[in-house]
């Protein structure tokens, strides 16, 4: 008897070991393929300069090996999804059994040294290729949940009507505010979809509401539209700007929470809400596409470069931005962005964004044009898209243009192609 569980023990040792040592070959190669590449680009991509990292008050949620998102969408891990041919998450060296501890999601305050630097350490940018998520949280990386296959359904009595409202909710240690427009097609029996569009700083819902196009545009597709509110007219994005940076404001949980009460109170399609914004607006539109990808199924930012780092979507998502050749406050070529007084940030330019959105997503081959302005990765994770739309002689405002370009228009292109 003792002989034969010997024998047993022995056989079931071999088999863990045998395990183990598969699953680390898988882990060693998929994170020795992806590094140097993500080293690469980010030396390429980065300016000198240092990128402090502050503390921040979003607490993370881990997302499970089973809950992550599924068949080329979702990442079990780095072999599953190799063999899938799909993208797990922008840190190709994960695997779903490593999750970030809940409550370690920090945020980044330091913007002195805009973009992240080759000197700062290969592995700690360009999608943190070969990072653990514990250790991207850690350091402040704060990859969002994991995708939730939500079905579309309506409120029993939904109290959105047509038209425009103003609504507010606690969020943090402010009563923060938001512009509901819903268009007259909207009847709250059928799910529609959802447009935040942010407004840039020291602008307002109301000024953002009446200047992009996207409130007209809503009342054509039968969309809603909302205005969020920044406080002191400002976003905290990646510790910058005004007021809302200075007090590290989480406005991610700001943006959730208003997704929440908007499925509580109208009947929206949880796989159809989407981000645009200008400006700082626009930074914001980048910062949900980091940070909450699970909510948010496609961004359009205008005039405004990613600065969130480490940016680490929790699925691969499509991102159009509409950028001015001529801006003269955020430079299509990047360098310092802000106005007189203000400390600012570093941008690191249109085209630099361009290529690290196709780090993030995964794509490959070079990008198409589309259209005379607007060059597209179409080979992206996930039938994911990665575009740029370059707009000659076009300034920092650029809902009017030289070429006449509609970006509301050309946005809404992208958001109908790519549902969560």
């Amino acid at each position: 008897m003792h002989k034969t569980v010997a024998r047993w023990t022995r056989l079931v040792t071999a088999a863990v070991r045998c395990t183990l040592r598969v699953q680390l070959v898988w882990t060693v190669a998929c994170s020795s393929e992806a590094g140097p590449h993500m080293a690469a680009m980010s030396a390429a991509e980065g300016q000198a300069g240092a990128h402090s990292v502050g503390a921040g008050a979003a607490a993370a949620q881990s997302p499970s090996a089973s809950g992550a998102h599924a068949a080329g969408r979702s990442g079990t891990s780095p072999a599953a999804a190799a063999g899938a041919g799909a993208a797990v998450s922008s840190s190709a060296g994960m695997t779903a059994q490593q999750t970030p501890s809940a409550g370690a999601n920090a945020l980044q305050a330091g913007v002195a040294g805009g973009t992240l630097g080759a000197g700062t350490g290969g592995a700690a940018l360009g999608g943190m290729a070969g990072v653990t998520p514990g250790a991207a949280a850690a350091s402040g990386a704060a990859a969002s949940p994991a995708v939730v296959d939500t079905p579309a359904t309506c409120p029993a009595t939904p109290t959105l009507k047509a038209g425009q409202t103003s609504r507010t909710l606690q969020s943090g240690k402010y009563m923060r505010k938001y512009l509901v427009y819903a268009p007259a097609s909207y009847k709250g029996t059928t799910p529609v979809p959802v447009v935040f569009d942010f407004h840039g700083y020291s602008s307002s819902p109301q000024g953002q509401l009446g200047a992009s196009g996207f409130r007209e545009l809503a009342d054509q597709e039968g969309f809603i539209g909302v205005y969020p509110e920044g406080i002191g007219a400002s976003w905290n994005v990646n510790g910058c700007c005004g007021q809302a940076g200075e007090e590290q404001l989480d406005e991610i949980a700001f943006v959730r929470s208003i997704v929440d009460e908007l499925k509580k109170d109208a009947c929206v399609d949880p796989k159809r809400i989407y981000a645009t914004g200008i400006s700082q607006g626009g930074g914001m539109a980048h910062h949900v596409a980091c940070l909450a990808a699970d909510i948010f199924a496609a961004v359009a930012p205008v005039s405004s470069d990613l600065r969130t780092e480490p940016c680490m979507p929790a699925r691969p998502i499509s991102e159009l931005s509409f950028r001015g050749e001529a801006d003269s406050l955020d430079a299509y070529e990047g360098g310092h962005v802000g106005p007189p007084g203000m400390e600012g940030y570093t941008a690191i330019g249109a085209k630099a964004t361009l290529e690290r959105w196709k780090t993030i997503d995964m794509c490959s081959g070079t990008p198409v044009m589309m259209n005379e302005h607007c060059e597209t990765y179409t080979a992206c994770a996930a039938g994911t898209e990665v575009s740029l739309c370059s707009i000659p002689g076009g300034d920092h405002v650029l809902y009017r243009n030289p070429v006449n370009l509609n970006l509301p228009k050309v946005a809404w292109e992208l958001f109908k192609k790519h549902p969560l």
